[in-house]
């Protein structure tokens, strides 16, 4: 592959590489288009031009009216990076928000039953069940003694929720002041892809899941290139205590064109290395998509 600045192919390439490594494929493995599209959050047609760059470099084989299939098995020496920890968040049957959104407006108590919510929603068994299971995966919520549920930690006030966009603005932009700062071109260009995939998205609506797990990935992604565990660890929690907020808030927003907008313009800085001025734009736009959402949030806590 090119040795000069990567293209968008060459990262997605290198994406798929660690997807092989990491599922284990042997020789002869079938690489589907779909499968690959769905795991990195990319359309197909950026995924078929990855799989063309993996052919040229003898990676892949592409077999008439078959698809792609794995020509030449890749060493496991490829490494994540630290932001790839971050959890990945899923779409959610609109019968956990519900639930979610009662609860943080008072509706629904901290503790119930199975049967609480089988009564409060009209539902049958089979339907609650699944949806108490997809939310202890969402870590939403915890098993207690006996039939009961309990809802976990999570910011669940207005004030709570703008404290955390304050503490994230004493943070985040700190992450780009450290001196251990390290631009990883491949990941900008990885996260300016996400972006763009928002933006173009016209044809569906964008889930509020989807949204939740982009910001999260481009948030974190950033302030782990500053080598600062603290740092990193510190929002992740801010990002686990607002989890239930946020998919609640984008769930009632249109897709924010001007916050993807802002992220592709930060993430320019970052590439050209002005950190002090990426520093100074990422306090601004953590500032005004508080202020954005405040409205929102105010409406979901009643």
């Amino acid at each position: 592959m090119s040795q000069s600045k990567p293209t968008s192919a060459e990262i997605l390439a290198s994406r798929v590489i660690e997807l092989v490594i990491k599922q284990g494929l042997s020789q002869g493995a079938h690489i589907k288009e779909v499968e690959f599209s769905k795991e990195l959050k990319v359309s197909r047609t950026p995924i078929r031009n990855a799989f063309l760059a993996l052919q040229e470099s003898g990676y892949l084989v592409k077999k008439p009216n078959q698809g792609f299939f794995l020509e030449r098995v890749p060493k496991a020496n490829h490494t994540q990076s630290p932001s790839h920890e971050s959890n990945q968040y899923h779409d959610l049957d609109p019968i956990c928000y519900q639930i979610g959104q009662d609860y943080l407006s008072g509706k629904l108590d901290k503790n119930f039953t199975e049967n609480d919510l089988i009564k409060r929603y009209s539902l049958g068994r089979k339907s609650v069940q699944e949806a108490l299971i997809t939310m202890e995966k969402e870590s939403w919520l915890t098993r207690s003694l006996g039939y009961g549920w309990e809802f976990n930690e999570f910011i669940s006030s207005p004030s709570a929720y703008m404290q955390s966009y304050r503490f994230r603005k004493l943070i985040e932009p700190e992450a780009l002041r450290e001196p251990s700062f390290h631009i990883d071109t491949a990941q900008i260009q990885m996260l300016k892809l996400a972006q763009i995939e928002i933006l173009n998205n016209k044809q569906k609506l964008v889930s509020a899941a989807e949204m939740f797990n982009a910001g999260v990935l481009f948030h974190e992604s950033i302030v782990a290139m500053s080598g600062n565990l603290f740092l990193l660890d510190a929002l992740k929690r801010v990002n686990r205590l607002r989890r239930l907020i946020e998919f609640n808030v984008n769930g009632k927003r249109p897709i924010p064109k001007k916050e993807c907008e802002e992220h592709i313009q930060l993430l320019t800085l970052i590439e050209e290395a002005k950190l002090a001025e990426a520093a100074d734009f990422l306090e601004l736009h953590l500032e005004r998509t508080a202020k954005e959402k405040e409205k929102i949030a105010e409406s979901i806590f009643g």
